[in-house]
């Protein structure tokens, strides 16, 4: 059991990228400052000592093999592709005669609170909201899956989310625009931006076809057409039935 609650790596990433380094240090340094005010010397330091002792104890441990090395839980070791499992077979077979389509979609804070703007929380709800509709019927979506959100790092804040999605049609992809998810997002993105001039949208569509598309993987983890999940198959009845899913990897 961890020594600390543990946030979800996307919440984590964050808030540690909503403020500059150096308004992390410097609130580190006024924490520490208080301490010292409110507690001896000896007893001020404990707290930061112990903390960054044991991360370095931690570290020699990993490096040396003595414990578990959890940067190599989620790696995949050698030489590996993403390809399309057949309908129908959960085993996957080199497929890459089908078309693919990739749809960058992200969102943007131009304001000094960054993320924690007006509307910039709410607009991340209706992303959610968009990928449970694809993943809810992903036969009649055409969805395939979504990489993990991706902070922009050509600002001292990240205060850019960006993700890439992949879908099997731009015939799938355009009626999934059209869905009622997708419209009422984007209807209130249009009215909001009168009030919330700070909020940016983007979004970009590739079309691969069949035959003119790859992707290589070496000692990495699950990404991009990696993370997607590829709809195989239906067990149970037609009214309780459950889609089988299959990784591409």
């Amino acid at each position: 059991m961890p020594p600390f609650p543990r946030l979800d790596p996307t919440i984590a990433s964050i808030i540690r990228d909503d403020l500059r380094l150096s308004t992390w240090l410097l609130l580190g340094a006024c924490l520490q400052s208080l301490l010292f005010l409110c507690l001896p010397t000896r007893i001020a330091l404990l707290p930061a000592t112990l903390i960054l002792g044991a991360r370095i104890v931690k570290v020699a441990l990993m490096v040396g093999g003595l414990i578990r090395d959890t940067t190599q839980e989620k790696v995949i070791k050698g030489r590996v592709t993403a390809q399309l499992p057949l309908e129908g077979n959960s085993g996957i077979e080199k497929n890459v005669d089908e078309e693919i389509v990739v749809f960058i979609i992200g969102a943007r804070s131009n304001h000094p609170l960054s993320r924690f703007a007006p509307g910039f929380l709410q607009a991340g709800d209706y992303f959610q909201n968009m990928w449970k509709e694809a993943e809810s019927d992903r036969a009649a979506s055409g969805y395939l899956g979504r990489s993990s959100d991706m902070l922009a790092t050509d600002d001292e804040t990240g205060n850019a989310i960006i993700t890439l999605s992949y879908w099997k049609s731009m015939a799938h992809l355009h009626e999934f625009a059209q869905g009622p998810a997708h419209r009422e997002g984007w209807d209130w993105f249009n009215r909001m931006t009168k009030s919330h001039p700070h909020l940016g949208m983007m979004h970009e569509v590739y079309a691969m076809p069949k035959g003119h598309w790859e992707n290589i993987y070496k000692n990495f983890t699950p990404f991009g057409m990696g993370q997607t999940q590829h709809l195989v198959g239906q067990t149970g009845e037609s009214n309780d039935a459950e889609e089988v899913l299959a990784s591409p990897l």
